[in-house]
């Protein structure tokens, strides 16, 4: 791909690194212009101009409609409840607040042309009077994670089309993804950031208004299936740790074992996880994944980004809660924008801290309940509301259309 092959050019080597150093923006600059000529030439070969001319008309006037364009869409597995595919739960609760027949979903077969699925979207845009598109906005649909031709549509459909593109980010501490969606931020007004990890007000245009961090949305439908998996389990573990397993986060893990406490790695699998690579292996099902969370007392977030010394809001969070296990996490910032610290989870504020921070609570079981019972509370109100109240705050911000009329979504 173009863009990722650019992307090593320039970062991947010592000269890149240094001319940015000296010259900051230089790289994401020099990307620009070497994109602006490759979309010009890729939108004449594949005849956008007599496409446009041929729209059909569409009320300015009109009810909101929201297209969703997911990463995996119908045709692969995770499609459905209950898996944790971030778009089917968009989706999903996006019916359950809008109604079912204000949402479409726009599939996109993984061998098919960017072109092809372009016209299609910019064509079914109009023919539904959609007002919003919602997507994964770090690559393209059905790819893996690995071509970015976002600029090229969005550069056709803001030219014919007055609704507003939705880019949703999981990974925004990396320079460039947030430099390809700046790049669409400054092709159009109407193009919305939203951020589940981080806050993005200016990161895209100055004195510009994004949306971040909200939680994952959590449609009712999978609400329903998690409660059914979590129903009536033990606790067995006093903490519990599910992530990867990097050398400091094992000596941790290694200290609480020593003070006697109960502590399990990837509760949720059958097999043993020992290393970084056993971890990211024969991963079990996401409703699993939950039930191993429901049977710890504690669970152990690590808030800081692979990407730098960055706090994230990790979805770990509101599925901790969710689950009933008390959160114990780093995060100074994130957390406390949903949850109320030390009633609904409790802070830690280095690894070495965290024994003493889990005995405390179990030498206090009846606080520990109750932060678990409050947390919990908490969550299901957030993961019914956060992601589309913070939606429609956005658009409202900018005085873009918004999705529903009068009160925010609840």
């Amino acid at each position: 791909m173009v863009v990722s092959k650019f992307r090593n050019l320039l970062t991947g080597t010592h000269i890149g690194s240094l001319a940015s150093t000296i010259y900051p923006g230089l790289d994401e600059r020099l990307w620009n212009r070497r994109r602006d000529r490759e979309m010009r030439e890729e939108v004449q070969t594949a005849g956008y101009k007599s496409l446009l001319a041929d729209l059909q008309a569409y009320s300015a006037d009109r009810p909101s409609h929201l297209i969703v364009v997911p990463q995996e869409g119908p045709g692969h597995d995770s499609w459905r409840a209950g898996t944790r595919n971030f778009y089917y739960e968009a989706a999903q609760s996006a019916r359950e607040k809008f109604g079912v027949e204000k949402v479409t979903v726009f599939a996109v077969d993984p061998n098919e042309p960017a072109e092809y699925w372009h016209v299609r979207l910019i064509k079914l845009a109009h023919e539904i009077g959609a007002t919003h598109i919602i997507t994964h906005i770090e690559s393209d649909p059905s790819s893996n994670n690995i071509a970015w031709t976002w600029d090229v549509v969005w550069s056709q459909l803001a030219q014919s089309w007055d609704g507003c593109l939705m880019g949703v980010m999981f990974d925004s501490s990396f320079t460039w993804i947030t430099n390809k969606s700046r790049r669409l931020a400054r092709m159009s007004p109407n193009f919305l950031v939203v951020d589940i990890c981080m806050p993005m007000d200016n990161s895209m245009v100055s004195g510009r208004s994004e949306v971040g961090p909200v939680n994952m949305p959590v449609s009712r439908e999978s609400l329903r299936l998690i409660d059914d998996r979590i129903e009536g389990l033990p606790k067995l573990y006093d903490v519990s740790f599910i992530g990867a397993l990097y050398p400091d986060r094992v000596a941790v893990l290694d200290q609480l074992r020593a003070e006697g406490l109960r502590v399990a790695v990837n509760p949720h699998r059958n097999d043993e996880t020992c290393n970084l690579q056993d971890t990211r292996t024969n991963q079990p099902s996401y409703l699993d994944y939950m039930a191993g969370l429901a049977q710890s007392e504690m669970t152990i977030n690590f808030s800081r980004s692979s990407a730098g010394p960055f706090e994230q809001m990790k979805t770990r969070v509101i599925e901790a809660a969710l689950a009933g296990t008390l959160l114990l996490t780093d995060d100074q910032d994130r957390t406390r924008r949903f949850f109320k610290a030390d009633e609904e989870y409790a802070y830690f504020n280095s690894p070495s801290d965290l024994p003493k921070v889990v005995q405390r609570f179990m030498k206090d079981p009846a606080r520990l309940a109750k932060m678990q019972l409050q947390a919990q509370q908490r969550a299901r109100e957030v993961a019914d509301t956060s992601f589309w109240r913070g939606i429609e705050a956005g658009l409202r911000n900018r005085g873009l259309p918004v999705l529903s009329p009068g009160e925010l979504p609840g």
